[in-house]
């Protein structure tokens, strides 16, 4: 499996997923960037390149007429195929695909392995670099699933996180019914909401109904994991059994992504938001960080836009990092701006403008 357009080694690539379709940027200093469209245009919800599969590149193609459907593409989004098994629940079942939201290379020692969640909420597994895929029957069989309600964007199942200490180990996030954990490959799930607020609830810590928005595994800690939430930012120590709240000084409880600096994994990255506006707080946007693990935050303003018209949003996955130190953060807001920074968002700069709506962005450093 190789693919049939190289760029050069050390070729940073970000995969843009958006409202009408999928784009790559590039860019060998992190400085200046290339805008290139690719073959897809519908609805990519996400989209990610698999290093352990020659980058084949994977993404949701949410069409709004003839179905939605994982694709993947050897050429770097320049033509692109179907599974020859796709995503897709029995004719049997009550369930009918909405959604592909995300995509979760596996384990570098499991190739081949490949994740995805849908809505409904499904995490659907491939053993064979996604020609074939089948759904975790254990979750999809949960004891309580009847009892699941979806969030405002639906019954989504949007994070994933293989533990690579422990092949026994995942973590799923759905909204709106929390965090999952399997400790056994996926046979059995349980809950993992302890001390996470929903606070639309009239019981405001309930097993389940939190509305988790996003969910990061620390890269060497795998007990410690990090969550964006409806009601708060949260890290656990003890993967998952319990939570701490570390909203701290953040302007508000509401926001979508969250990333974090593989470098320096005590640091990591959110967006916050009016709750209602699904904007930026005031006149300024901002991304916040923290170096601590939470325990306070500070405001990351320089090089991105303020002033009474500036009203930007970004969505669970509008945000990423890559794997480069000082790392380099991405940022892309619901109305088509893509803001970069390369000294760990002490400064940024708007790299692509005039986009449609960007659901996700993606970044992946080329060998």
């Amino acid at each position: 499996m190789t693919q049939s357009r190289k760029y050069p080694a050390d070729t940073m690539v970000l995969a843009v997923g958006t409202k009408r379709g999928l784009f790559l940027l590039t860019s060998s200093d992190r400085e200046h960037w290339t805008v290139e469209n690719t073959t897809l245009n519908s609805r990519v919800f996400y989209a990610v390149f698999d290093p352990r599969a020659g980058y084949r590149l994977f993404a949701t193609d949410n069409g709004d007429f003839f179905g939605t459907f994982l694709r993947y593409s050897d050429d770097f989004g320049q033509t692109w195929q179907e599974p020859r098994q796709g995503i897709q629940f029995a004719s049997e079942s009550s369930l009918e695909l909405k959604n592909i939201w995300y995509i979760e290379p596996g384990r570098v020692d499991e190739p081949g392995m490949i994740y995805v969640g849908t809505d409904p909420a499904c995490l659907w597994v491939s053993s064979d670099s996604g020609e074939t895929w089948e759904p975790n029957k254990g979750l999809l069989e949960h004891p309580t699933r009847e009892q699941w309600g979806p969030g405002a964007g639906g019954l989504c199942l949007h994070s994933i996180v293989v533990d690579p200490s422990n092949r026994e180990r995942m973590w799923v996030g759905i909204s709106a019914v929390g965090c999952l954990r399997t400790d056994d490959g996926g046979k059995n799930w349980i809950f993992a909401n302890k001390n996470t607020r929903a606070g639309f609830l009239p019981d405001p810590y309930p097993e389940f109904g939190q509305c988790i928005h996003r969910l990061l595994q620390h890269p060497t800690q795998p007990d410690v994991l990090y969550q964006q939430n409806h009601c708060g930012i949260y890290k656990s120590l003890n993967a998952g059994d319990d939570w701490i709240d570390v909203q701290s000084n953040l302007t508000s409880e509401f926001g979508f992504p969250l990333a974090l600096d593989s470098q320096h994994p005590d640091t990591f990255y959110v967006v916050v938001e009016e709750g209602m506006g699904r904007h930026n707080i005031g006149n300024q946007f901002t991304v916040f960080r923290t170096q601590d693990a939470g325990k306070e935050w500070e405001p990351l303003t320089n090089g991105l836009p303020g002033g009474p018209n500036v009203r930007l949003g970004v969505l669970r996955h509008g945000m990423c990092t890559d794997m480069v130190d000082p790392c380099g953060v991405y940022v892309g807001t619901n109305t088509g701006q893509l803001f970069a920074s390369n000294d760990r968002g002490d400064s940024w700069q708007l790299i692509a403008d005039y986009l449609p709506p960007i659901y996700s962005v993606s970044a992946i450093c080329l060998q």
